[in-house]
């Protein structure tokens, strides 16, 4: 019994001389470097700076984004974007949130502003897409009530 109670001490010492594994990490979060350690002090990581590791650029930028308004609405929804924008959109539609419903949506490329007419349109969800040139896309989401 006294030969377990000496052991017993020794596998608690080297446990706390524990191994470690270490991961190194790119811009986008991926992981790119896995090392494991076994004579490592634990927690000897470094410090980094949060604003380093994250960096958050809206898009779309302020000037770019669209109004859509009065959300929820009864019958009309009133769309209005930047000049900037308007010069990237290729094209708008709304979809019905369960995909029943699909129409494009007129416009001028001179005139910043459309009304969609959602009078006719049962009630629930819409989501009204701006497609732009760049191969992005704007989501809005509209409730009609």
């Amino acid at each position: 019994m006294k030969k377990v109670l000496y052991v017993f001490p020794v596998i608690i010492f080297q446990g706390l001389a524990s191994q470690t594994l270490s991961f190194e990490y790119d811009s986008g979060g991926n992981q790119v470097v896995r090392q494991y350690c076994a004579s490592c002090a634990p927690y000897s990581k470094t410090a980094t700076n949060k604003a380093d590791l994250i960096s958050k650029e809206e898009f779309p930028p302020p000037a770019y984004q669209a109004k859509v308004y009065p959300n929820p609405t009864k019958d009309k929804v009133n769309l209005t974007w930047s000049p900037e924008l308007g010069d990237m959109i290729q094209k708008i539609e709304y979809v019905s949130y369960n995909f029943t419903q699909y129409r494009e949506i007129p416009f001028k490329k001179g005139e910043h502003r459309v009304t969609l007419d959602l009078s006719s349109q049962p009630v629930g969800m819409y989501v009204v897409i701006f497609h732009l040139n760049t191969g992005e896309k704007l989501t809005y989401k509209v409730l009609k009530h």
